[in-house]
């Protein structure tokens, strides 16, 4: 059995992940990759991301995701008032 990631998905990107109106679901993943890897895998381009999230940090589409991780993808027309990955690295 294949290793999974869980997707969330917002806004727009749900119709675009086929995740529908829950938003959310297991995906397979079968090794370490960067996240823009994965996009393409599940249909995704990563020009139509604002934030990505993995385990409930900003990160970028260079960042390695795999087993066990959660993803969270916010649409560009998602307002994001603070830049999220620049924050993130300052504050931690």
């Amino acid at each position: 059995m294949p290793d999974k990631i869980t997707l969330i998905a917002y806004g727009s990107l749900k119709n675009e992940t086929g995740l529908g109106l829950r938003g959310e679901q297991v995906q397979p993943i079968g090794h370490r990759q960067p996240l823009c890897q994965f996009l393409e895998t599940i249909g995704v381009p990563g020009n139509r991301i604002q934030l990505a999230m993995i385990n409930h940090r900003a990160a970028g589409l260079d960042t390695m995701v795999g087993a066990g991780d959660r993803v969270a993808l916010f649409p560009r027309e998602y307002p994001i008032f603070v830049d999220w990955h620049t924050y993130r690295r300052t504050k931690v």
